[in-house]
């Protein structure tokens, strides 16, 4: 089983989020948070396989956190959540670390097909 974390902001995108991911054969959520302080503590006592990252999240946007949290030793996969998946967003997202990017908007559609392409093995 593939443990998922979410960081966002937003508790109604979480609570969603997390509905979701509950319904994806072969991930679960690890836990969930909604500062960048909380989300090192998530990663570090959960240990997710895949960090769900809102670019918009802490007071230096979402992609110091990606920067951070991918420096760290045994850093999980990140996918970071952008309201739209824009080709600026996904450059930005990718210089600072990101394994990919999913739009809010194409949450439900997008999820499944990233988290196939980075775990072949899970689905």
């Amino acid at each position: 089983m593939r443990k998922v974390a979410i960081a966002d902001e937003s508790p109604a995108f979480v609570a969603a989020a997390a509905n979701y991911i509950g319904t994806i054969p072969g991930f679960t959520v690890a836990g969930t948070a909604s500062t960048a302080p909380q989300t090192l503590a998530l990663i570090e006592s959960a240990a997710p396989d895949v960090l769900l990252l809102d670019l918009r999240l802490g007071p230096k946007r979402g992609l110091q956190l990606l920067q951070q949290v991918k420096a760290a030793p045994a850093a999980p996969a990140i996918v970071a959540l952008a309201l739209f998946d824009t080709p600026e967003a996904l450059a930005a997202a990718k210089r600072a670390g990101a394994d990919a990017l999913v739009g809010k908007v194409s949450f439900i559609a997008s999820l499944s097909l990233v988290l196939a392409q980075l775990f072949p093995a899970a689905s």
